[in-house]
């Protein structure tokens, strides 16, 4: 006969197990509910911080105004009731005009805590904050803002802390975002061990308890953004350093998300599906469907399904996009360009154009007969080599040959077959990157933006600027991974 003996814990053992869970758990749950806030601070920022800058495109476009044309200082006894109208733009009239359940909250040393009867505290070290004036979102949040904030604008030419620092502008355009609004910790986000800096340019490491849940911002234009290294880490969804990225970031980014949508790149374009489906890009203009399967603008250009051009209808006219030209047969082989030159066929089996122009059988252009001289075409130019071996195209323009070989017109360089290259500038090497001539400067790019009417990887302020060709401005290189820019 076996005898089973039946074993289990002792009481002893039993109390033991349940302290060292009940260490483990003490131990672990700050942590898990630190990690938590972290989260859910760095998410909140992103809403409010598109929050503010939908405020500014809202009142763009109802009241032609934003943060650059701020012209009336904020008056703390006003403000609940400043409006936008009859001219009066500041910061409490756009606020009050575009953001929804908006409250004014009052100014700083005046706002209620979170039991009513003590006062709001934040502690904010990158700037002074005791004059400011607070806006409370329906979420709770709080965005406060300086009172004397106006014309908060990016000279032309200039970055955000060469106005900022150097220039002394854009001093009044600093505020911050309490994504907790009263509810504590009521403290500013900072490094982990590098120096929490205005100009962003550091490096920045976050730790879980490093991140607070206030975030300091800076109004500009028609965009709010991060404006210490640290806030912008947190934009960055790094809670790690922000790296050394290379210029790979700027290449265009097949699929971006803006305004909530999903937009994809179509030949240079970024566009989304509406309901009705037609395309949509991010300025609003409308690519209406076809029965052929084509989208047709408003300027009467149509397009493919890859936003390739087809053709144009003009004055009541059709016209076929044919090579680099959109063109129309008007008999005997002779066709008329919407602009009222004529292509009339040559021996080579191509066409001449009415001033000038030669181009191949598939309408590609080839070169220029003018003032009794041939010019290539190369890039979009015609050009042609002098005896000093500078090219000259055919407005008389000279881009003279370099000792390196390339080819230089108003300091900027081209290669021998006219595609840019570089450009000096105000002292500086900028180099040329998928349609930016661009210049690493630490943590930054310095742009030169010379790409008009699309969208662009990296930037978000040249939506106030459509008719603006060039622009010098500072970005931070991170942007290019995550921000879609409409110019």
């Amino acid at each position: 006969m076996v005898i089973r003996k039946n074993y289990a814990f002792t009481l002893a053992e039993l109390a033991i197990t349940l302290g060292i869970i009940g260490i483990v758990v003490v131990i672990t749950i700050p942590t898990l509910i630190q990690n938590a806030n972290s989260r859910r601070f760095v998410n909140q920022f992103k809403k409010s911080l598109s929050t503010l800058n939908q405020a500014a495109i809202g009142a763009q476009a109802h009241y032609d105004t934003n943060y650059a044309m701020l012209s009336l200082e904020n008056n703390d006894s006003d403000c609940p009731n400043d409006t936008l109208a009859g001219g009066k733009h500041n910061m409490c009239g756009l606020f009050n005009n575009t953001l929804s359940a908006k409250t004014y909250q009052g100014k700083y040393g005046n706002v209620k805590g979170m039991d009513n009867t003590s006062l709001y505290n934040a502690t904010v070290t990158s700037f002074p904050i005791e004059n400011f004036l607070i806006f409370s979102f329906a979420d709770g949040a709080f965005v406060a803002f300086n009172p004397n904030a106006k014309k908060c604008e990016i000279e032309l030419k200039h970055d955000i802390m060469t106005d900022l620092q150097n220039e002394g502008e854009l001093a009044n355009c600093l505020g911050f975002i309490d994504v907790n609004g009263p509810k504590p910790p009521n403290t500013e986000i900072r490094c982990a061990t590098e120096t929490t800096k205005i100009d962003a340019e550091n490096t920045c490491e976050l730790a879980k308890d490093t991140i607070g849940d206030i975030f300091p911002i800076i109004f500009h234009d028609s965009s709010v953004e991060p404006i210490t290294n640290a806030s912008l880490a947190a934009f960055l969804n790094s809670e790690g350093k922000i790296g050394k990225l290379n210029n790979n970031n700027i290449a265009q980014i097949k699929k971006v998300q803006f305004k909530g949508k999903e937009y994809e790149l179509k030949n240079g374009k970024y566009v989304t599906t509406d309901a009705n489906g037609n395309y949509v890009d991010g300025l609003g203009n409308v690519y209406t469907k076809n029965s052929d399967g084509n989208y047709q603008a408003s300027d009467g250009y149509v397009y493919d399904k890859d936003m390739n051009t087809v053709g144009r209808y003009n004055n009541g006219n059709w016209f076929d996009y044919k090579g680099d030209v959109l063109v129309r047969p008007i008999g005997n082989n002779t066709y008329k360009g919407q602009g009222g030159m004529t292509y009339t066929p040559n021996s080579n089996g191509g066409y001449n154009r009415s001033d000038g122009a030669v181009l191949d059988s598939n309408f590609n252009l080839i070169g220029q007969n003018k003032n009794n001289s041939w010019y290539d075409y190369k890039n979009g130019f015609f050009v042609k080599e002098n005896t000093n071996g500078d090219y000259v195209d055919s407005s008389g323009k000279i881009y003279a040959k370099s000792s390196d070989g390339y080819y230089v017109n108003s300091n900027i360089y081209y290669d021998k077959d006219m595609n840019p290259v570089k450009e000096y500038y105000n002292g500086n090497w900028f180099e040329y990157h998928n349609g930016l001539f661009v210049r690493e400067t630490g943590n930054d790019i310095n742009v030169f933006l010379s790409v008009a009417s699309e969208i662009i990887i990296c930037f978000r302020n040249i939506l106030d600027y459509p008719d603006f060709f060039r622009r010098n401005i500072s970005i931070r290189k991170s942007y290019c991974k995550i921000i879609a820019v409409f110019s």
